[in-house]
């Protein structure tokens, strides 16, 4: 029984997330043996300083990490875990959300583009490889259409990931008080 969501989107619970691979990263679906590493980089302060700020608590990263999980079967499209090939270490996230965020002036509702690393994998060009990888994913399931990335204006390293994929600032927006950027491509 796949429960209708609405007349657009239906669950799928035999989906199975795709692997994309690059030269040195595996980007595959969660599991629930990925939870710890979720967990741990989202309370990380480092990571979040331009991603909301702050850590999160046990309870946001256990509803983000659910969220993720839900997006493929529902949408067909969503986050992947990223890992390196050689170690089989799993190093962070990217991927593309509908997050349906609030706000002004509101946002088409593209593929949002997304990426998260642990701290100790900063700096090694990951994040750039596997958002590249996700980009050529969604150039093919999206049809070529457009996609969408928001980021703080104060997180330079991540401008410049989006900038190597493509992506190229539309406007400025209000989300949760602050400022954010809009990136598109396509």
């Amino acid at each position: 029984c796949t429960p209708q969501l609405n007349k657009r989107i239906r669950v799928n619970m035999n989906f199975k997330t795709p692997i994309v691979e690059t030269e040195r990263l595996r980007l595959r679906g969660r599991t629930l043996d990925d939870w710890p590493l979720i967990r741990d980089m989202w309370s990380d302060p480092i990571v979040t300083k331009f991603i909301g700020g702050k850590p999160k608590s046990e309870e946001d990263s256990w509803t983000k990490f659910l969220r993720m999980m839900g997006h493929w079967p529902a949408l067909g499209f969503g986050y992947w875990i990223v890992e390196e090939k050689e170690s089989g270490n799993a190093v962070g996230e990217v991927g593309f959300g509908d997050f349906r965020r609030e706000m002004e002036p509101p946002m088409a509702r593209d593929p949002e583009i997304g990426w998260a690393f642990i701290a100790s994998a900063h700096g090694k060009g990951y994040a750039t490889e596997a958002a590249k990888a996700a980009v050529a994913w969604g150039d093919e399931a999206f049809n070529g259409g457009r996609m969408s990335c928001v980021i703080d204006p104060g997180h330079k390293g991540s401008i410049r990931v989006a900038e190597k994929c493509g992506f190229k600032e539309s406007y400025r927006a209000i989300y949760h008080g602050e400022e954010v950027m809009l990136l598109h491509r396509g």
